[in-house]
């Protein structure tokens, strides 16, 4: 009877070793494959995307920031390396490409704004970061209706391309009368003049 017990005792540890070998905690590759590899709101998006540039450009997807930028010779060590381990982590949603050679034209980010969603708030680093490279940074609001003409010349605006169909107003700050200037009275005009310190010949 005593062997029988130590027979089982011996049988759960070896078990419970097996089995320590197939828990993710100890697994150095504790993963699955995903579903798909885009959100139904990523490829809509792409479609109409796809669409706006035909062949014009080519969209590479969800391309990390230190991929299409690159410091500057003149920054050394410890800047470098700090500034490229922030890059590494940041990603952007679509890269538009000139189908021939590659060349990065732009950089489009889709940005939800419903709940705090996707890039729902804007990442100074990586605007600021394209801005200083010279790559057109756009962000794209999520909402539903969008047409491909719509979101082809406003890539094509932002790019440089393709002047505002409406030039919207200038904006200035204070009260700015809306009304035109009537013409000055002579004695206006004199005051005026008076105050400059010029005398009006007689």
């Amino acid at each position: 009877m005593e062997w029988v017990l130590v027979l089982l005792v011996g049988l759960i540890l070896t078990i419970a070793l097996v089995a320590s070998h197939f828990i993710d905690t100890n697994n150095p590759y504790p993963f699955k494959k995903k579903t798909q590899l885009f959100t139904n709101v990523e490829r809509g998006f792409l479609a109409l995307l796809d669409k706006a540039v035909g062949n014009d450009y080519r969209i590479v997807n969800r391309v990390r920031l230190q991929d299409i930028i690159e410091t500057k010779e003149s920054v050394k060590g410890r800047a470098k390396r700090s500034a490229m381990i922030k890059a590494s982590s940041k990603v952007i949603d679509y890269v538009l490409c000139d189908p021939q050679t590659y060349r990065i034209i732009a950089a489009v980010d889709l940005v939800n704004q419903s709940n705090g969603g996707h890039k729902s708030k804007q990442d100074w680093f990586v605007t600021g970061a394209l801005e200083a490279a010279g790559i057109p940074h756009i962000r794209i609001k999520v909402k539903a209706g969008y047409k491909v003409d719509e979101i082809r010349n406003g890539i094509l605006y932002k790019i440089g391309k393709k002047e505002r169909a409406f030039p919207p107003e200038p904006i200035f700050k204070g009260n700015i009368p809306r009304r035109p200037v009537g013409a000055l009275s002579a004695g206006q005009v004199k005051a005026q003049l008076g105050g400059l310190g010029i005398a009006k010949a007689s």
